[in-house]
């Protein structure tokens, strides 16, 4: 597997979060549309057996890693009641952290708005932004129910039946880092790209139709294999911070150094598969949601993802698998247990 991380440049507003378990499927289906089925089912041989051809991050602003699942003592941040609520809001911290143990992470933390006045992004014209200094502004999208049957607004009793749908708006100027996990035997980095261009095009995630979730995306990096990581220097790692949701049960670790937050994906079929008999939603899948710290037991492997290939999520599809798998960065754990 050889790592490789893209640049990805939001173009309109999301619907659906940027994650890397969502990427993969909405991916699976652009492998079948810009190549073919067959390449896809040959993609996807041996993919629960620790196989992936493929693992994809969830997308992060440049330079940035979100806040990991540890309890503030872990990383570093003192124990004072007064200082609680400012310690919580710096969520962000700069890649040069990966280098020193966890618990030194607290003196590089940043607050979202830090974190942007870091990347000097230029003033957008939007009021919102100057003010609030945010990532992403959330915004409620208004929209009316359909009935199939009557072609009309409302239920069978044509009742009016308003929702609302939020949706996200990147700051026009962001950039955000995609990390791959690729194997570029079975997948060379032109399909991929090709196929990262073709989702970018056409929009991702819900309302993809209507003219969301459309990005730029081209190759940023393309470093020389480091084992285990892509981050030079890193002191005697023991364990893996998570790039994405992963599936990490009933693998080997130490229980009780591993910190994570559960997260139930509750996933559905995209593109023609939502007209197929059996309707578009799959079984919910329990995961450990992004930025998990785990521990495996014994020596590191030298892969730079860890979690599982799922399936048997799907009824309408019986074939369809989910992306259990995450990219890791190693780091160092510093813990008495």
């Amino acid at each position: 597997m050889e790592r490789l991380i893209f640049t990805l440049t939001p173009k309109t507003a999301f619907a659906t979060p940027l994650a890397g378990d969502t990427l993969f499927g909405q991916a699976c289906w652009a492998i079948r549309h810009c190549f073919s089925e067959a390449k896809l089912t040959a993609l996807l041989a041996g993919y629960t057996e620790n196989k992936p051809f493929m693992v994809l991050s969830d997308a992060m602003p440049q330079g940035f890693l979100s806040r990991p699942t540890l309890p503030s003592e872990l990383l570093g941040f003192e124990q004072d009641a007064k200082q609680r609520k400012i310690q919580k809001a710096k969520k962000w911290f700069p890649e040069s952290v990966l280098a020193t143990p966890l618990n030194q992470w607290a003196k590089a933390a940043l607050t979202e708005g830090e974190m942007l006045d870091t990347l000097k992004l230029p003033e957008p014209s939007n009021a919102n932004y100057k003010v609030l200094k945010r990532l992403y502004l959330t915004k409620a999208q208004d929209h009316n129910s359909l009935n199939r049957k009557t072609g009309t607004t409302g239920g069978d009793e044509g009742v009016f039946a308003p929702f609302q749908r939020q949706t996200y708006w990147y700051h026009p100027d962001i950039q955000l880092s995609l990390i791959v996990e690729l194997d570029t035997e079975r997948f060379s980095v032109a399909e991929l790209t090709e196929t990262l261009h073709w989702i970018g095009f056409n929009g991702y995630g819900k309302e993809a139709s209507c003219g969301l979730g459309k990005f730029a995306i081209e190759l940023a990096v393309r470093p020389e294999p480091v084992e285990g990581s892509t981050v030079e220097g890193t002191a005697q790692p023991n364990a893996w911070l998570t790039l994405a949701p992963c599936a990490p049960q009933n693998l080997s670790w130490h229980a009780l150094r591993c910190y994570y937050q559960t997260l139930t994906r509750f996933g559905r079929h995209g593109d023609s598969a939502v007209h197929q008999r059996g309707g578009a939603f799959k079984n919910p899948v329990l995961m450990a949601a992004t930025g998990a710290v785990l521990s495996p037991k014994g020596e590191n492997p030298s892969q730079g993802f860890t979690g599982q290939g799922i399936t048997g999520v799907s009824k309408t599809i019986e074939a369809t698998v989910h992306q259990g798998y995450a990219p890791v960065y190693p780091v160092r754990l510093e813990v008495t247990v």
